[in-house]
């Protein structure tokens, strides 16, 4: 299969899951409620340096399930914009988020309009395996960002883990995360420095600021 073949399989499976990716990962089938993940989800905000006013890029950003967490925390002083390249997802993803301080942006990861120097904070939760291309995004990504501002790759699963899931299903078998010493070396190459970097069973964060 060729690399725009499994470019365009995976962008079908995901506009395709969209109408039910948030029951099928975040709801608590024994409650009903979409806090399936709460305990991660106050691990790895505790780790992000998120503060009431800051510009924040959620890539990779689905149906929105880090919206809440993150306006809690920006406030309706902050700005959130939520990008994906599949349509159905920022579909589902702007019927489920009305608020006011929301961008909605159907746009790859490596090749977004958002202006460079723009942002404090960048957050590709569940999603940067999935990148067409790994190396041109995290440059963009160095350029949106403000000297100072942070980048944050997450997932709830160990790289390992992420390998084993994906490998059960064709649309994804061929996404996953860079390897420890190939992932530091990103990052430094594109002018982020490693701050945090935790990869354990249930649970990947890799946090890096930009120094300059």
């Amino acid at each position: 299969m060729t690399p725009d073949e499994i470019y365009l399989n995976r962008k079908q499976f995901f506009d395709e899951q969209a109408e039910k990716w948030m029951d099928m990962w975040y709801k608590d089938p024994s409650t009903g409620r979409y806090d399936k993940h709460e305990e991660n989800f106050k691990r790895l905000f505790s780790l992000l340096p998120l503060r009431p006013g800051d510009r924040v890029l959620d890539v990779g950003c689905g149906t929105g399930v880090l919206v809440p967490y993150v306006l809690e925390r920006i406030t309706s002083k902050g700005l959130l914009i939520e990008l994906d390249y599949s349509e159905k997802m920022i579909e589902v993803n702007r019927r489920l988020h009305p608020e006011a301080n929301l961008r909605f942006l159907v746009e790859e990861a490596e090749e977004t309009s958002v202006e460079e120097a723009s942002c404090d904070a960048i957050i590709c939760f569940s999603s940067f395996p999935h990148f067409h291309d790994k190396e041109k995004a995290m440059e963009r990504f160095s350029r949106i960002l403000k000297p100072g501002g942070f980048l944050a790759i997450a997932h709830f699963e160990s790289s390992e883990g992420i390998k084993k899931h994906h490998a059960s299903c064709p649309p994804v078998m061929h996404d996953h995360l860079p390897e420890e010493p190939s992932m530091r070396s990103m990052f430094q190459r594109f002018g982020l420095k490693v701050e945090r970097f935790i990869d354990e069973p249930g649970f990947y964060c890799v946090l890096g600021k930009k120094v300059s």
